[in-house]
């Protein structure tokens, strides 16, 4: 069975995920994708126009304007959701002697305090789906490089939040997955490399869905995404 048939199922609603940072990079992707194969997905960003040609894209994606710096993210969450999706997230920052608390908090608000309180509030809807939660992690997550303390800090902090909710959600049937992208060619991305060499966003997304789509009888933890050849720095 291809991925696409497996997101297909033969309920009479179709599934529905809400992905975060939809507007750009691969949480697009994963949101295309995702429409593609039958979901109704909840389309999460701040770029209006983007929003508007995600809309224009797919009947099947549902567009919503929100700050996760800001807004109650409680009303993202609709009642019926078999997939949460956190790809928004900011990069760059400095070292520890750069960085003043300011931009701290605002690195980890977004990295990783918003995707906890949206899987708070989603728990009890992907409790009755028995749904999968895949946070978008990277690199920095398992190794830290020079004058990369701080985004490095927050996507560490996003992998042993989910770890720590898998435990949790273990006996509740809710499957988390981490999924770390090596060098990726989107707007975060801006080392001075051969882009031609940097991982494809739909390809992220493609390992996004596998982890949705894994087989009821188990749950992918930990999905990396390396290019066909590394890059030097």
């Amino acid at each position: 069975m291809d991925t696409t048939d497996a997101l297909h199922t033969t309920t009479s609603s179709p599934l529905t995920a809400l992905v975060t940072g939809a507007t750009s990079g691969i949480g697009r992707e994963v949101t295309l994708q995702l429409a593609d194969a039958g979901w109704r997905v909840i389309a999460v960003g701040r770029d209006q126009q983007a929003l508007e040609q995600l809309g224009a894209a797919s009947e099947r994606i549902s567009p919503r304007a929100a700050d996760l710096l800001e807004d109650d993210l409680a009303g993202l969450v609709p009642e019926q959701l078999d997939a949460l999706v956190h790809a928004a997230g900011i990069s760059g920052g400095d070292g520890v002697e750069q960085t003043g608390s300011e931009e701290w908090s605002r690195m980890l608000t977004l990295n990783v305090t918003a995707g906890a309180q949206l899987a708070r509030h989603a728990l009890p809807a992907l409790r009755r789906s028995r749904g999968t939660i895949v946070f978008l992690n990277s690199g920095a997550g398992t190794a830290a490089r020079p004058r990369n303390a701080v985004y490095a800090a927050s996507k560490h902090a996003l992998r042993a939040l989910a770890n720590g909710l898998r435990v949790e959600e273990e006996s509740n049937g809710v499957r988390v997955s981490s999924v770390y992208p090596g060098p990726t060619d989107t707007p975060m991305f801006t080392g001075d490399v051969d882009r031609s060499e940097l991982i494809r966003p739909a390809s992220v997304a493609a390992a996004v869905l596998t982890a949705i789509t894994a087989s009821p009888d188990v749950q992918l933890t930990d999905i990396h995404v390396r290019p066909r050849r590394e890059l030097s720095w």
